[in-house]
């Protein structure tokens, strides 16, 4: 399934089915008397359900929030639903248990539906009591919300903005805040369950304190085997003094973020004429035609093409062996979080006052045109753009700047 399939189905299927749901969930509430906990009442959580499905990254940021949730309630069982090709963003958190994960199956129309009647089915078996949607302004997610049983259901709100209509389904309606980080919005729905003030909740400040992050932590055997692997393409691997990872692909569905192939050439050049260092290019299967390009502008033995021949537990090997990445905005940033790696990270149709990744091991660079952010919560993360000069306008000379820093620096 595509993008823009996804965003028509929860347009043109989302509005009236969340409509018509909502008047059910109504009238269903003045007909017969509450059995699971209801907003404001004070119960304690005991099992619940985080719904994000369509990020990888976004699965990392949202790690704050759940070691929020595990300790405020001690006595906590998490749970995740996301879909199954994005599952290994969960599971290398380490913190929710493999049969606490319920997955959706996008990879047709008909597995679609299948996997989330499958998956429904097993939430409310379950008997989840509290949910916390993470989506922005996706009425699929607020759907499930609604359909998962809970009492407790905490999601974001228009309230009087411009987003988007998803039903009245939340039993907390917290305020999206576009200019605060989103680690610090999904703190916020976990923390809006401890309120019972008139809306837009949450009327608290949460501290920088609380952006904790998750490590990786890969063996010896794991990272020996990763070199071995590398050299065997590139024997120069064993003697370089870095290895400097370049992530060239944006991924299909937003390949707008992605920075000019040209770019990671002449930079490519730049890093391997000045460093003892050799280049390995990342990505998807679909990343193979821009490495290609990129070993053509470099036009050096010491630059890999390792595109589409990663497993996710490979790339977080690769992150903890390698000094330093490369990547316009994606999962890939993120991940990298969890290892040692320095991280050079390009925005530019999205932003990072909300998006950067965490930690002090990350340089977003960003060229700020009055047009960008152009993707956005309001507008699906959809844009008109055809020609990306935010990503353009971010020079060889910046990124090789920002790499010299880290390597040279003592």
């Amino acid at each position: 399934m595509n993008l823009d399939l996804i965003r028509a189905v929860d347009k043109w299927c989302g509005i009236p089915a969340c409509f018509f749901l909502s008047a059910a969930h109504k009238i269903l509430a003045c007909i017969r008397p509450h059995r699971k906990a209801e907003a404001g009442d004070g119960t304690t959580p005991r099992k619940v359900l985080f719904i994000e499905l369509s990020e990888m990254g976004s699965a990392i940021l949202a790690y704050p929030a759940m070691r929020y949730a595990l300790g405020k309630y001690p006595h906590l069982q998490l749970y995740f639903l996301i879909f199954s090709r994005n599952r290994f963003s969960v599971d290398v958190l380490d913190l929710i248990p493999e049969d606490h994960v319920f997955t959706i199956d996008i990879s047709s129309p008909v597995q679609f539906l299948w996997s989330t009647l499958k998956a429904l089915k097993a939430i409310r078996k379950t008997g989840i009591d509290t949910v916390f949607d993470l989506e922005l302004f996706s009425r699929f997610s607020s759907l499930l919300s609604g359909l998962s049983g809970a009492g407790i259901r905490a999601g974001y709100s228009k309230y009087h903005e411009e987003g988007l209509y998803r039903g009245q389904f939340m039993t907390h309606r917290v305020l999206y805040n576009c200019h605060q980080h989103m680690a610090k919005n999904f703190i916020a729905l976990v923390k809006a369950i401890e309120q019972q003030d008139e809306g837009p909740l949450l009327k608290e400040v949460i501290a920088d304190e609380n952006l904790i992050r998750p490590r990786y932590e890969p063996s010896a055997k794991d990272l020996e085997s990763m070199r071995r692997r590398l050299a065997d393409i590139n024997p120069s691997v064993r003697s370089a003094k870095y290895l400097i990872l370049f992530n060239p692909g944006a991924g299909s569905l937003l390949p707008i973020r992605a920075w000019p192939v040209e770019n990671y050439g002449a930079l490519g050049r730049k890093i391997v004429d000045r460093f003892d260092a050799v280049i390995i290019i990342i990505g998807l299967e679909e990343a193979c035609r821009e490495a290609e390009k990129i070993l053509q502008y470099v036009g050096s033995a010491r630059c890999v093409n390792f595109a589409g021949k990663t497993s996710f537990k490979d790339l977080m090997d690769l992150l903890s062996l390698a000094d330093i990445l490369v990547t316009a905005d994606g999962g890939p940033a993120h991940f990298a979080t969890l290892t040692p790696i320095k991280n050079i990270v390009l925005f530019g149709p999205e932003t990072p006052a909300l998006y950067a990744p965490l930690g002090p091991n990350s340089t977003c660079l960003f060229a700020g045109l009055a047009c960008s952010p152009c993707l956005s919560a309001y507008n699906h993360r959809k844009t008109s753009c055809t020609d990306p000069r935010c990503m353009k306008a971010i020079t060889v000379e910046e990124v090789f700047g920002a790499v010299s820093g880290f390597l040279e620096k003592p």
